[in-house]
């Protein structure tokens, strides 16, 4: 990945091959459309190209990344879908006056960019103890068992960094408006 990242085009190329096969897989079982399978699996290996320096191996594996960001992929694409299907069903003299058809995904994908935004602002204000155990938890769904296990730590220090950093990250949020006191 810090080869991807420094613009190293053969490790796009290792990359793909590694990994093209089961990203087409998952992408197809959601979507059942050969062609939109493999224009959303390149889609995703141009967003890695492009976006490789974001990838955090505190985040999981890569492999876990991609099949991430190939899912968010094809839930877009589905989504998309029905938006359309819903406006062929409507009459146009409807679909133009619809104000929740014509933004409400727009302003959805805007506060939840800035919220996304504002989210890495506020973690990385934590102390480092804190950030890891929220975001194994949060964002790789492990237990607090388990985040004790693979760390070496008591149970009750992992649960007391989760608290101590998950009320840190309130009070950050609350300042930057996020979310409400």
């Amino acid at each position: 990945m810090r080869a991807i990242s420094l613009g190293v085009v053969w490790a796009l190329e290792m990359l793909y091959e590694r990994y093209h096969r089961l990203l087409y897989s998952v992408t197809y079982r959601m979507i059942k459309d050969h062609q939109v399978a493999e224009d959303l699996l390149q889609e995703a290996f141009l967003a890695v190209w492009q976006n490789a320096s974001s990838y955090s191996s505190r985040m999981g594996s890569v492999q876990n990344w991609l099949i991430s960001i190939m899912r968010h992929r094809a839930i877009d694409h589905l989504r998309r879908l029905r938006t359309h299907a819903e406006l062929r069903g409507m009459p146009l003299e409807d679909a133009v006056t619809s104000e929740e058809m014509v933004t409400a995904d727009a302003w959805d994908a805007v506060w939840r960019s800035v919220q996304g935004a504002q989210l890495r602002r506020a973690l990385a204000l934590l102390s480092s103890e804190q950030r890891l155990v929220i975001e194994l938890a949060y964002f790789e769904g492990w237990t607090h068992s388990e985040i004790a296990r693979a760390y070496g730590l008591p149970l009750g220090t992992v649960k007391a960094r989760m608290r101590l950093g998950l009320m840190r990250l309130r009070s950050v949020l609350e300042r930057l408006g996020t979310v409400e006191s």
